[in-house]
């Protein structure tokens, strides 16, 4: 074999289908001009019945051609004249070699243009015969001769319509496909819309370029160059950067081009304009559908309007996408009511976030209950998750995080890292390079019933209501009560919350929220704003609050520690105070620094 032989065997071997020649047809038919474009197969039995002639025909209606362009661009190698032409897209002059991947028989080409119309027909070892045609011939007709039985014509045909629809779906030039041959035949348009499969399918267009967007969970991204396919990716592809593992597009535009082995698209300077322009499409258009999507299914219940199944899983399906969007992705559109209340309510993702810098939580759960109800009653949302049967969630530390606590945990780490408000909300917030925000974010997000406790007053007892008064003064004192307290407290008050301390403590009983005996020994006191029916857990990411004013506590008055402090305050009141502040104010290691303070106040009076 010579070397031009070898040169040809080479250009025939490198597509990964023998019917990726299809795809090099139609495209040398669209640079031809062709708006049309016929592909039909037939077959012909041989006299045994058994074996037969399958032909396959691809015919457009372009510019044809003459002897010149026969001579100069189709029967030599790399003879193009489209370099310099950003309509045309064959930029190799290897189009028609590729037809015989398939090892015909024999090729039959026939063409005309300027009033001279020829045949050339390619032998199987790609020799050729040209000569005059006598009837005037439109465009250019192709004949593949392949050798084969009706089985394996039925093959081809399945195969073939499958290789058009993946390469030629939104081709420029309608393509008709037609099976001549079987019983049930095909004939059909293969073109479809240029769209993506997905929710919030949107568009954008620049000049020369095209682009779908959709989000899906299993994304296709396609490339095109005047509707033909230069790649289609999906799972995991070099072609597309990090951050589209949730979103589906296909870009078409004149600028793209396939490199020579046609298996991919060219990484050069307008492949990354392209993909500049896929992204901003991602973050303009798509992401606005998607909000506005959202915000219309929480309009609809917030009116009173009852979701149906498919609307409450498709409200959780597209806060799943707007949770991949990140945080930067929710920068726009905080003021957007796309939260709903387990009461009906629509919040805004801001307005959440000004009860978080406020309360230090956001509560979220999936049905109604007690603790619920009672939340809703004064007034606080509980925002609605869906159930762990209903779609599952991102593993952070030991908790799962669902698609809405998601969005919830961007948005406040958004706000903990561009207002200032990591460090109006709670002690665990201190900056440095161990924490991270959205971490922090996601642990201001609980359950109800991880949080809160039923509470009950409880008063008329002088003992407990002296130790309870006492404890409250000493840490009034020792927290900044007067000159020599601030002057103490200054360091430690600049990055902590200016409401660092109790306004009041209260005595109390801890009740479950069904109304039973929580057990007396379970926790030594709640904290909220006011005394309220629920006051919250002080757990170490959650003690005190980040509004100015000090948040109340309420002290279990059954608790085993309150019940021994009450019997020493019977001898040394000033000791049991300090002990029961310690307990409030140390809790979980908060505060070590006023514990000297707290001393030197107790043992004053003591003395």
């Amino acid at each position: 074999m010579d070397f031009a032989e070898q040169a040809v065997e080479n250009l025939v071997s490198q597509f990964s289908s023998a019917l990726d020649f299809y795809r090099e047809l139609v495209q040398n038919s669209i640079d031809a001009g062709s708006e049309a474009i016929d592909i039909w197969l037939d077959f012909s039995p041989d006299d045994t019945g058994v074996g037969g002639v399958i032909e396959i025909h691809v015919d457009d209606h372009g510019e044809g051609m003459n002897e010149a362009i026969i001579d100069g661009q189709l029967t030599t190698l790399f003879a193009s004249t489209k370099d310099d032409d950003l309509t045309k897209i064959g930029k190799f002059g290897i189009g028609f070699v590729s037809v015989f991947a398939l090892r015909p028989k024999g090729v039959l080409l026939q063409t005309g243009r300027d009033g001279e119309y020829w045949e050339v027909f390619f032998d199987h070892d790609r020799s050729f015969t040209k000569a005059p045609l006598a009837t005037p011939i439109e465009g250019t007709q192709i004949t593949l001769f392949i050798e084969g039985d009706r089985a394996s014509y039925i093959d081809l045909v399945v195969r073939s319509r499958e290789t058009l629809d993946h390469w030629c779906r939104h081709s420029e030039a309608e393509i008709h496909f037609e099976d001549r041959a079987s019983q049930a035949g095909i004939s059909e348009i293969i073109n479809q819309p240029f769209a993506v499969d997905g929710e919030c399918l949107s568009g954008f267009e620049r000049e020369g370029t095209e682009i779908v967007l959709a989000y899906s969970n299993a994304p296709v991204w396609g490339f095109y160059n005047r509707g033909l396919a230069l790649a289609v990716a999906r799972g995991e592809s070099d072609l597309v950067p990090s951050g589209f593992g949730h979103i589906a597009f296909r870009i078409k535009s004149r600028y793209l081009e396939h490199t020579l082995a046609r298996e991919t698209v060219m990484r050069d300077d307008n492949y990354h304009k392209a993909m500049a322009m896929v992204a901003e499409a991602a973050a303009g258009p798509l992401r606005r559908r998607l909000v506005a999507s959202i915000v219309e299914l929480v309009k609809a219940a917030a009116a009173g309007r009852r979701w149906t199944a498919r609307e409450r899983a498709r409200y959780f399906e597209l806060m799943g996408y707007l949770a991949c969007e990140g945080t930067p992705g929710l920068a726009e559109f905080g003021d957007a009511a796309v939260l709903l209340s387990l009461d009906g309510r629509a919040w805004s993702l801001e307005q959440l976030a000004e009860l978080a810098a406020a309360d230090g939580r956001v509560y979220v759960e999936y049905e109604a209950s007690s603790l619920v109800d009672g939340l809703l009653a004064q007034d606080t949302p509980v925002i609605m998750i869906p159930s762990a049967e209903e779609v599952a969630g991102e593993l952070v530390g030991a908790r799962r995080l669902g698609p809405v606590t998601r969005v919830i945990a961007n948005y406040l780490a958004r706000e903990f890292e561009t207002t200032g408000m990591i460090a109006r909300v709670i002690d665990k917030f201190r900056t440095g390079p161990e924490l991270n925000p959205w971490v922090q974010a996601s642990e201001l997000i609980a359950r109800p019933a991880e949080v809160l406790i039923a509470v009950d007053t409880v008063t008329g007892n002088a003992a407990a209501d002296a130790l309870i008064q006492r404890t409250a003064e000493l840490l009034r004192e020792a927290l900044g009560g007067g000159p020599k307290g601030l002057a103490r407290a200054w360091a430690f008050v600049r990055r902590r919350p200016p409401a660092f301390g109790f306004a009041d403590l209260v005595g109390a009983r801890f009740q479950e929220a069904s109304g039973g005996d929580l057990g007396v020994r379970a926790r030594l006191f709640v904290v909220a704003h006011e005394i309220a029916p629920l006051m919250a857990i002080p757990t170490a990411a959650m003690l005190l609050s980040g509004r100015r004013a000090r948040p109340w506590a309420a002290i279990n008055c059954e608790h085993v520690h309150f019940r021994a402090l009450l019997r020493l305050a019977e001898a040394q009141p000033e000791i049991a105070a300090y002990g029961l502040a310690k307990a409030l104010l140390l809790d979980r290691e908060r505060g070590l620094e006023f514990d000297v303070d707290l001393i030197e106040v107790a043992s004053q009076v003591e003395r």
